[in-house]
């Protein structure tokens, strides 16, 4: 684990604590996604006079992560994506292309899954 890296053990915990960042000052700079067991790790990276802070959650099989839009409305674009490319769901996002932000109804679904 990095030493700027925290781990989230939850969705409420992950909105609590990207809400106090938001409060603290922080800029949210993007999110990476990697698979990981049977699920995913999300890793959030957030950025404050040029220090990184990342939040790392692990997503189970079939679980419906909560979105961070309705704090960083940028994560829309990122959140999007990753329903596109690894067929994960994020709960409450603020405008949601319901896997279409890059890929037609021709494309493979979740391609990186």
């Amino acid at each position: 684990m990095l030493e700027n890296e925290v781990e989230i053990k939850s969705s409420a915990e992950l909105l609590k604590t990207v809400e106090g960042l938001k409060n603290d000052g922080y800029r949210y700079a993007t999110m990476i996604c990697l698979k990981a067991n049977d699920g995913h790790d999300l890793i959030y990276i957030f950025d404050k006079d040029y220090k990184l802070k990342n939040l790392r959650y692990f997503v189970k099989p079939g679980e419906k992560p909560k979105s961070v839009s309705g704090i960083y409305l940028c994560a829309l674009l990122i959140e999007n994506e990753y329903q596109d490319l690894f067929g994960l769901t994020f709960e409450g996002l603020a405008i949601d292309y319901k896997g279409h932000l890059y890929l037609t109804p021709n494309s493979p679904k979740a391609p990186l899954a």
